[in-house]
């Protein structure tokens, strides 16, 4: 699994404009971080997840003692592809079901980004602190954006939830 030394975290539209055009000049798809990836890249390719990913094997979130929210996920890679990257979208919701915010950027979806690689087969995830909120009850994993050794890039679309805030651990 990556570690935190190869992620690069971004909160809603209000992400570094500097750090943006970087990944626009090296060809990264963008979103508006406002919710599901609603526009993409013409050549990027959509799969779902079974395709994609094992069943997780680890899929919870713990919350510190200030409500900071540290996100557990990790599943197979089972692309038949190296993974150079991924970026995992994310969204966050209180127990009726609305948006649950972030008490410093004010928003409910999030993006993280890992380097690989992930070998076929090897496990990729997350395990990172993402986001400070009093209200959570679900994240969601909406979907999520390989970029593969060959050049290729996919977005799969993932829609999975989890309200497991049993604790962090890696």
């Amino acid at each position: 699994m990556a570690d935190d030394a190869g992620v690069e975290a971004e909160a809603g539209p209000d992400a570094s404009a500097s750090e943006e055009s970087e990944e626009l000049a090296e060809g990264i798809p963008m979103d508006n971080d406002t919710g599901n990836v609603m526009e993409q890249d013409q050549d990027q390719v959509i799969v779902s997840a079974e395709e994609r990913f094992s069943e997780p094997t680890k899929f919870k979130y713990g919350v510190n003692s200030v409500g900071g929210i540290t996100l557990t996920w990790r599943a197979s890679n089972l692309s038949g592809k190296t993974i150079n990257y991924y970026t995992v979208n994310i969204s966050t919701f209180n127990p009726v079901g609305d948006p649950s915010y972030d008490r410093h950027s004010n928003e409910s979806t999030f993006r993280i980004r890992y380097v690989g690689p992930v070998e076929p087969n090897e496990e990729l995830g997350v395990f990172h602190l993402f986001t400070y909120q009093g209200a959570l009850h679900t994240v969601v994993i909406d979907s999520i954006d390989l970029e593969y050794a060959d050049g290729t890039e996919e977005h799969v679309s993932y829609d999975r939830s989890t309200s497991d805030n049993s604790g962090m651990d890696e």
